[in-house]
This record gives structure tokens, C-alpha cells and sequence, in this order.
């Protein structure tokens, strides 16, 4: 059952994810509970997985790193929450006076462009938060270093984000929804790209894509940038590799485990306690 998960289960559900999104929006089912429903299902199938076939034991979710996570997510879901809020009525008052720029584009060129543009933002800004120098990078390590705290990866972990991380993490996928007119439909399906690589990026289990791996960061990508060793800790996609690899940045070896996740410098580390 380990190895048939191991092979099978990435594309299956890709595949999934995509057949439900064709569903709804072919049987017009509203979107924002489908958007839940199967986000549910994704956490709570890969936290089962996980449980079941760890990885590495030592970087599983205990009671511990889950009540620390907690703070995190309790921080960061009204910010969240709040921050698509704002940006709903930005959506409305912009589309009263602009044409959307991808008005009868296909839906697959529709939502390829959109994944393109928020990687694009999301790639140099994490980027920055790692490389950058001076005082502003130090200010922008700071605000993400929390996500880097663990020293495990485990499927709950994608959502420990300081909330001015999450704040702006959000700010930056909904700001081309905004100025490319992007369809509900578009909206769906990539969200649901971006909830699936965002939540099998942190699965503490031997997952393995093939050749999508080259497409879509994944497990084994970002599991080598929570390294606690700076020189591996590239891959700074979330959801494409793309702009990884054509900036040098892009490392992808299933069969490398870091030998300690997490920051070295513990002192770097921002306050634990919101």
C-alpha cells in the first residue's frame, strides 16, 4: 500500500482536483463550498496518509507543535479572511471601470496565466525574504521566519505563517485576480492548484511526481528548502517551479532528506507567542 501511495497518489490527486473543478463548474455548483469541501478532504486525507507511512517519524505533528501551530493559524485565518474581504471590494469597485484582460481567454490559458503572474510576485518576494540584505531584508526574514521555525514538515505546518506574512502572502494571489479579471471559474480551479502543492509541500511522506516535479514544486522540493542548512534551502515556488528554474534556483532530489530542518541561528527566530 506504501509504494502504490508513493507512485500513485500525487496524480491521482491532481487528477482529482481538476475532475471536481470540471464538475462544478459544468453542473454550476457553488463554487466557495466546493472550494471547502475538497480542501477539507485534501488536509484530512494527507494528514491520514502521513500518520500512517511517515517519512522521517521525527518530523511528524505532536500534540506540542500542534497547539504551537494553533496560535499561528488562529493569528492568521481572520487575517486572511479579512484581507480577501478587501480585496473583494477592491474587485468590485476595479471591474466597474476596467474590462477584464483575459475576457474570452480559454480556461486552461486562463488559469495558467494567472498561476504565471501570482508565482512571478510570490517567487521574488520569498526570495527576498530569504537573500535580501540590509535592513529591509532583515525586516522581511523576520516577518517569514516563523514558517521556517519547525524543525519538521508535516501537512498542518503549511499554515504557520506570521499573520503579516499571511497578510501579504494573500495580498499577493489576490492582486492579479484583480487586475486580470480573472473568471469565478479560473479563481476555482487555481485556487485548488495552489491549496493541493501547498499542502503536499509540507506531507511528511515519501511522495513522489515524476516528471511533474519539474512542473509543480512538491514534497521533496520544498522539504529541501525548510533545510536548516542554508545552502539547501533554494526552491522558493509554491506553487510552479518554473520561475525556479529559470533563475537558478530550482533543486529536486527525491531521495535527499536534509539532516535538520528548520533556522540554525535560533536567536533569528521571531517570538512564538502571538
Amino acid at each position: 500500500m506504501e509504494k502504490l501511495l508513493r507512485y500513485a497518489l500525487y496524480p491521482f490527486l491532481l487528477a482529482m482536483v481538476l475532475a471536481v473543478s470540471t464538475a462544478a463548474i459544468t453542473l454550476r455548483w457553488d463554487y466557495g463550498t466546493v472550494y471547502g469541501v475538497v480542501t477539507l478532504a485534501l488536509v484530512l486525507g494527507l494528514i491520514a496518509v502521513e500518520r500512517s507511512y511517515p517519512l522521517e517519524p521525527r518530523w511528524s505533528m505532536t500534540r506540542n507543535s500542534f497547539l504551537r501551530d494553533l496560535k499561528f493559524i488562529a493569528a492568521g485565518v481572520p487575517t486572511i479572511a479579512l484581507t480577501k474581504l478587501a480585496f473583494g471590494l477592491w474587485m468590485i469597485a476595479y471591474s466597474q471601470h476596467h474590462s477584464p484582460l483575459l475576457k474570452g481567454t480559454p480556461l486552461a490559458l486562463e488559469v495558467a496565466a494567472y498561476l504565471l503572474a501570482f508565482e512571478f510576485f510570490q517567487y521574488w518576494y520569498h526570495r527576498a525574504s530569504h537573500q535580501l540584505g540590509g535592513g529591509f531584508g532583515r525586516f522581511l526574514w523576520r516577518v517569514h521566519a516563523a514558517h521556517h521555525l519547525p524543525d519538521r514538515v508535516y501537512v498542518v505546518m503549511h499554515a504557520v505563517f506570521n499573520p503579516l506574512n499571511a497578510l501579504i502572502s494573500t495580498a499577493l494571489i489576490q492582486t492579479p485576480l484583480v487586475l486580470l479579471g480573472i473568471s469565478p471559474e479560473a479563481a476555482l480551479v487555481a485556487s485548488l492548484l495552489i491549496d493541493l502543492q501547498g499542502l503536499v509541500s509540507h506531507f511528511n511522506f515519501d511522495l513522489r511526481q515524476g516528471p511533474l516535479a519539474h512542473i509543480f514544486i512538491g514534497t521533496a522540493s520544498h522539504r529541501q528548502h525548510h533545510s536548516a542548512d542554508a545552502g539547501d534551502s533554494v526552491n522558493f515556488g509554491t506553487t510552479l517551479a518554473i520561475w525556479d528554474q529559470l533563475f537558478g534556483t530550482f533543486s529536486y532530489d527525491p531521495e535527499h532528506r536534509p539532516a535538520k530542518l528548520g533556522v540554525q541561528q535560533a536567536e533569528l527566530y521571531p517570538p512564538s507567542d502571538l
